[in-house]
């Protein structure tokens, strides 16, 4: 197996590789889908186009999901979802590239002496069999360099960021494209999407938060480069649910609540803050073990966050997770790099918090 450093799968069966002109960023998440389409003109990355497609029934019954850490994808029904969007929105390229949720994939961190490509490369094909809960040849090995130090005995060390993809994931990813209708030049793990949307060569060490509706993916990067990832089984959803129990009302409606509430109010919301607030500090809890592990092994602090995702936007969510991290909130800067037109302005901050992975998918067409 030839391991790669570009933590992108290409594929090598597309035939007129993507250089130029409209491409499409392709977002498959728990209970929506977003896409993006992006070009590039005298230099400039314009968003020409956008539609996010989101499943509303899954609040009432689970296994209406997309897909989630247990539940799998369907691969006619996903395309038909994707169908949907893409006759909606009527995009002018059917050239497309996607992101995968964390909880996805299987990802590890370890450190090894600095040696050539070649010669890491042999080692990480070794070492991965010791993280990898697949067979190796069930998984395609992806990995990237994440930092070069020495040690205290004055060795040359690196670490190195391990991605397994399993080839199931891989090629039902595949197929959906080819009945959606799309040409799927490659896929990723969804933390280099926000690296590549949000960060840039002096970014200090950065840690995102995606809650989405079933589940919270963490990353961490530090410049242009992730260097760490996590991921919890906890999201929205769980806020909406809780909600509705102590409301004893939908979950839709309850969905509903929780969107123009948030957590702030109020004498009369404070106990819905209450009833949110536990499960927040689940994912909370997790994103502090992250940060901890992240410290640990890089021997660097983390000062910031990003927040992005669907439950982004919830009043007073920022400042409650940026009190309990001890970190500095960041906004999202989706549109530092990206110009989009100007009717879209009163709706600029949304967009930075719903189309980060879609457009970090579409700009590694340019990249």
């Amino acid at each position: 197996m030839e391991l790669k450093s570009t933590v992108s799968i290409f594929f090598n069966d597309i035939v007129n590789f993507f250089k130029g002109g409209r491409v499409l960023g392709v977002d498959i998440g728990t209970v929506s889908i977003k896409i993006a389409e992006l070009s590039k003109k005298s230099g400039a990355l314009i968003l020409k186009n956008y539609g996010f497609l989101e499943k509303s029934d899954y609040l009432e019954r689970g296994n209406e999901a997309i897909q989630t850490s247990s539940l799998k994808l369907v691969e006619k029904d996903v395309a038909d979802l994707i169908k949907i969007l893409l006759k909606e929105i009527k995009p002018k390229t059917k050239i497309a590239f996607a992101s995968i949720p964390a909880f996805s994939v299987f990802s590890t961190v370890f450190e090894m002496p600095l040696l050539s490509y070649q010669e890491t490369a042999k080692v990480v094909n070794f070492q991965a069999r010791q993280y990898v809960p697949l067979p190796i040849s069930e998984v395609t090995l992806e990995w990237i360099k994440t930092q070069e130090f020495e040690n205290k005995y004055g060795q040359r060390r690196q670490r190195i960021l391990v991605i397994a993809f399993p080839n199931e994931i891989i090629r039902k990813y595949k197929n959906i494209f080819k009945m959606s209708g799309l040409t799927l030049n490659a896929i990723e793990v969804d933390g280099f999407s926000y690296v590549r949307a949000l960060m840039n060569s002096s970014s200090p060490p950065t840690l995102f938060i995606d809650i989405g509706a079933e589940s919270t993916t963490f990353a961490v990067a530090e410049g242009a480069i992730l260097q760490y990832l996590g991921q919890t089984d906890y999201g929205g959803a769980s806020f909406t649910q809780a909600i509705a129990r102590s409301l004893d009302i939908t979950p839709k409606r309850a969905e509903e609540i929780k969107k123009r509430r948030g957590l702030v109010g109020g004498a009369s919301d404070y106990e819905l803050s209450t009833v949110i607030l536990p499960f927040l500090d689940v994912i909370i809890q997790e994103g502090t073990r992250v940060i901890a592990e992240y410290e640990r092994l890089y021997g660097k602090k983390i000062k910031r966050f990003i927040l992005v995702g669907g439950s982004a936007g919830l009043a007073g969510i920022e400042s409650y997770v940026s009190n309990q991290l001890g970190l500095d909130a960041e906004q999202p800067l989706l549109f530092a790099n990206v110009k989009y037109p100007a009717n879209l302005e009163p709706i600029a901050k949304s967009l930075s918090e719903t189309l980060t992975l879609a457009i970090g998918s579409a700009l590694r067409g340019f990249v």
